[in-house]
């Protein structure tokens, strides 16, 4: 296994994304952190399938990402701080014209979205950068690339984390760190759509989402280590249309 005896905290545990990356670094032989805000009892079931299924252990942590102390406290109670792989997969999305959206939904997308990734980089990149190795991956979307309307929160927070993310391959070039993104499409066009229909696996998953895990491990295994500060489209051609 390529990722063997290394610790991946994952964001966003409790969705779709979140879940199928953790399963995917497990069986890559990583011990995943799972991350979310809702309680342990409603992903007990997501925890004991890749307990099961992978035979790895599995730590959850619930913690609100737009509290700061909630997440530093995640950091407290790991026995080990450190953390080798980090991915930031947790997001929200508020539908809202510019005029009619509020401070309050502002913040609380810029908040899951940007200024979370943010603080959790902040409390894992010193030790990466001591140990020599370390793999950070956002996932972002695709409208971090290509804007529409109503969603001026959602896109600004997306597109502040691509360049949250190539500052950050910047400043860990030559520490053994990589960063990228990775953009998924939320647009619902009828291309997609039919693709996503035809593309169910077995376990109910879609296509998009194995393959969003599929690149994390690739950008975590030793056939990524030279790709830094790329945000890479998985969109079906969503941001060149």
């Amino acid at each position: 296994m390529e990722l063997q005896g290394r610790t991946a905290l994952v964001t966003g545990f409790a969705g779709t994304i979140g879940s199928v990356i953790a399963k995917s670094l497990a069986n890559a032989g990583c011990v995943v952190i799972g991350v979310d805000k809702v309680k342990h009892d409603i992903v007990r079931m997501s925890i004991d399938e890749i307990k099961a299924e992978c035979k790895r252990d599995l730590k959850y942590f619930q913690c609100d990402l737009l509290n700061k102390e909630d997440i530093r406290k995640v950091f407290q109670d790991l026995k080990s701080g450190h953390v080798d792989i980090l991915v930031n997969a947790a997001g929200r999305l508020s539908i809202n014209r510019v005029e009619d959206l509020s401070d309050d939904v502002w913040d609380e997308d810029i908040g899951v979205n940007l200024t979370a990734p943010f603080v959790l980089i902040k409390l894992v990149i010193g030790l990466m950068k001591e140990k020599g190795w370390g793999r950070i991956i956002n996932i972002s979307s695709s409208l971090g690339i290509k804007a529409t309307g109503s969603i001026s929160s959602y896109i600004a927070s997306k597109t502040g984390l691509i360049g949250l993310t190539r500052a950050v391959a910047v400043e860990c070039a030559d520490k053994g760190v990589t960063c990228n993104a990775i953009c998924p499409t939320v647009v619902d066009t009828p291309f997609i759509t039919s693709f996503m229909e035809h593309q169910q696996t077995a376990t109910g998953k879609s296509y998009e989402e194995t393959k969003i895990a599929d690149l994390v491990v690739f950008l975590c295994s030793p056939a990524g280590q030279n790709m830094t500060g790329t945000a890479i489209p998985i969109d079906g051609g969503v941001t060149i249309a």
